[in-house]
């Protein structure tokens, strides 16, 4: 019997659907699933939630929940990580803050400003959560579902065992169902190959029987109803000659093509300011709704969704192969790229494991919208392991959206106000060098950690 260890199960939605992903095969029936939150009440309704889907797939789980996190991973095979530090609030400010020196956002949780400092205020959870894998379930598979995606897998790979830790997102196999309801295809007849980084990876090749499909992609683009459906995503497969994975609301603020030219690009193009802050605010009355429906004594139906996750244990419980798409150390996957550069490729899983396969080069324009990118990754990481505030800097000045827009003394004057606003939740970002920046005018100890 395996145990699944979900952490952040207070994201009652989504671990409602994965485990109704878990109970869909039959070998899992009997499964035994450990839900930990710091939030007593919502943990509660992801538990109740996650038993009324257990029902409705007729299983018999052994279902736990715990406000430990050591507690929960004890003894665990596979551990889903979905925390988001911070949560409203947190957000709030990033989106608030750089709105005062001039910037505006849609999602702001994979890169920028805002992916920067919730990859910063995740470093602390994420080192500890691979402390406690270390100890208590050294052998254990640990999935990430939380973003950013990238900066996220940076920390996992680097104090934990990147060799049992992969990042999944739906981007990949979501967008390819959309774009076979453009060309009018079954997904099952098409193949693709897909590379880059989560949210910036492209579709190199969509094939039928060996036929480009590509031509008849850039002709549906000329359709108003699809061309409406997709409008920054179909303008940067116009400029760059690949689809991106990722929705056009998140490649709206990770270039500085469309938001930094003002309200006439936005309107235009279709782009959703502060797209993320309705998504919460919607989030808490979906929340009441979970709760009305844990309260009713129905068992839950479920149907499988896209996700991975569930695969993903499928395979390396049974050993049944299977290609997903993972985020892991490149290590030689994409050859452009540097080996600990988090990338997302096809993934081989079965049970020994999980193995990126070997891509070869990306085309050069492809490489040129990534790169700035990989350098915040690498930047992120270096500030919240060695503590300097100037790397924090230097990853938001490498920001096409923000370095556009914002001179760099503006950029520290942002950064050491974000690093305020967020104090304990982040790293010590202390260290002084002879790099200039703001640390002069900020006094450091609020954010040395005790």
């Amino acid at each position: 019997m395996i145990k699944i260890a979900m952490i952040g199960a207070g994201s009652v939605v989504f671990s409602r659907n994965l485990t109704g992903d878990i109970l869909s095969y039959p070998e899992f029936h009997n499964a035994r699933f450990s839900y930990m939150d710091i939030d007593p009440h919502r943990l509660e309704i992801g538990a109740a939630l996650c038993a009324k889907i257990a029902a409705g797939a007729k299983a018999n789980p052994t279902i736990e929940s715990t406000t430990s996190r050591k507690e929960a991973l004890a003894g665990a095979d596979f551990v889903i990580n979905m925390v988001q530090i911070g949560g409203f609030t947190s957000t709030l400010c990033d989106f608030e803050i750089p709105r005062k020196y001039g910037l505006n956002f849609t999602i702001a949780d994979t890169t920028g400003p805002g992916g920067i400092f919730r990859a910063l205020r995740s470093y602390p959870m994420l080192v500890d959560l691979c402390r406690d894998m270390a100890e208590v379930c050294p052998d254990a598979i640990l999935l990430n579902y939380a973003n950013p995606m990238s900066m996220n897998m940076r920390t996992i790979a680097r104090h934990g065992n990147p060799a049992k830790a992969v990042g999944l997102c739906h981007s990949v196999q979501g967008t390819f169902e959309q774009l076979m309801w453009y060309l009018g295809e079954r997904p099952q007849d098409v193949a693709f190959l897909c590379a880059g980084i989560n949210h910036m990876a492209f579709y190199l090749e969509l094939k039928k029987n060996g036929e480009d499909l590509y031509p008849r992609l850039f002709a549906a683009m000329d359709k108003g109803e699809i061309y409406n459906s997709n409008r920054v995503r179909f303008e940067l497969m116009r400029r760059l000659g690949y689809f991106v994975t990722e929705s056009s609301e998140h490649n709206a603020e990770y270039n500085p093509w469309f938001i930094p030219r003002g309200a006439a690009a936005i309107e235009k193009y279709g782009i959703p300011i502060d797209e993320y802050l309705r998504r919460c605010h919607a989030s808490v009355k979906e929340f009441e709704s979970m709760c009305a429906t844990a309260a009713d004594p129905a068992p839950l139906a479920h149907q499988r969704s896209h996700e991975y996750g569930a695969t993903v244990i499928h395979s390396i419980s049974t050993g049944q192969p299977r290609v997903v798409y993972g985020n892991m150390p490149n290590d030689g996957a994409i050859a452009d790229l540097s080996s600990e550069v988090i990338v997302e490729t096809p993934t081989l899983v079965d049970r020994s494991g999980l193995r990126l396969t070997r891509i070869g080069r990306l085309p050069p324009q492809l490489l040129g919208y990534i790169q700035p990118h990989v350098i915040q990754h690498e930047l992120f990481l270096r500030a919240a392991v060695e503590g300097r505030r100037d790397y924090v800097y230097q990853a938001v000045m490498f920001d096409p959206l923000t370095g556009s827009q914002l001179s760099p003394d503006r950029i520290v004057e942002m950064c050491d106000e974000l690093i305020v606003a967020h104090g304990k939740l982040l790293p010590p970002l202390h260290k002084r060098t002879l790099v200039s920046g703001g640390v002069r005018h900020v006094d450091p100890q609020p954010f040395i950690r005790q």
